[in-house]
C-alpha cells in the first residue's frame, strides 16, 4: 500500500503541511490493482517521529474535505448534509444509470437523471425524488424543493454520480 498526501494539483505535500486529498495505491489485488485512487481525505504527514516510538512515517487524519451541502430550516437555522448521503440514496434507487444533483440555493436541489435503458423515466424520477425528500425530511429540511431537470447529467463524469453547485456546474 502506498499513501500519497497531495495538494490540489496532485503534487506531494511536504511533512507538516495539510493535504487536500490522499491518493492510495494497492498492488495487493493481482487481477485488479488500485492505482492512485483519490480518497478525498485530508491528512498531515507528521514532521516529527510518532510519539509511540514507531520509526515509520506517521500521519494525522483530518478526514473528508468534501464540501457539505447547507440547507435552510424553516426556523432560519442551517443544516449541513454530506454529499455522500445524496449519492447513497440515489444509487440505491433501481434503474438509475447516471445522475447529477445540483444545489441551486439553500432550499432547492435540481436532479438530472439518466435511467437505465428500457426503464420508465417517470417511475425512476418518482423513486429518486421520494428518496431525496426522505433524506431531507430526516434532516428537518423536508420543505426544500427537489426539481427534475430537463437536461441529462453530463457524460464527462468519470463515476456514475456527481454533486455540484451552480458555480461548478458544467
Amino acid at each position: 500500500m502506498i499513501l500519497e498526501p497531495v495538494d490540489a494539483a496532485y503534487r506531494p505535500t511536504a511533512p507538516g503541511h495539510q493535504s487536500i486529498t490522499v491518493l492510495l495505491t494497492s498492488l495487493c489485488r493481482w487481477a485488479q490493482p488500485i492505482l492512485r485512487y483519490d480518497m478525498g481525505d485530508s491528512v498531515l504527514w507528521r514532521p516529527d517521529p510518532c510519539p509511540c516510538g514507531d520509526p515509520l512515517p506517521a500521519i494525522k487524519v483530518r478526514g473528508r474535505a468534501a464540501d457539505l451541502l447547507s440547507f435552510s430550516r424553516r426556523d432560519g437555522e442551517s443544516v449541513r448534509i454530506v454529499p455522500m448521503a445524496f449519492e447513497t440514496v440515489t444509487e440505491r434507487t433501481p434503474d438509475v444509470d447516471l445522475f447529477q444533483i445540483v444545489q441551486m440555493n439553500p432550499t432547492t436541489l435540481q436532479v438530472r437523471i439518466r435511467p437505465t435503458p428500457g426503464a420508465d423515466p417517470d417511475r425512476v424520477w418518482s423513486a429518486v425524488r421520494t428518496e431525496i425528500v426522505g433524506l431531507l425530511t430526516a434532516h428537518q429540511v423536508g420543505h426544500c424543493t427537489v426539481e427534475r431537470a430537463h437536461e441529462p447529467p453530463p457524460q464527462a463524469q468519470a463515476a456514475n454520480s456527481a454533486l455540484a453547485s451552480p458555480s461548478r456546474d458544467p
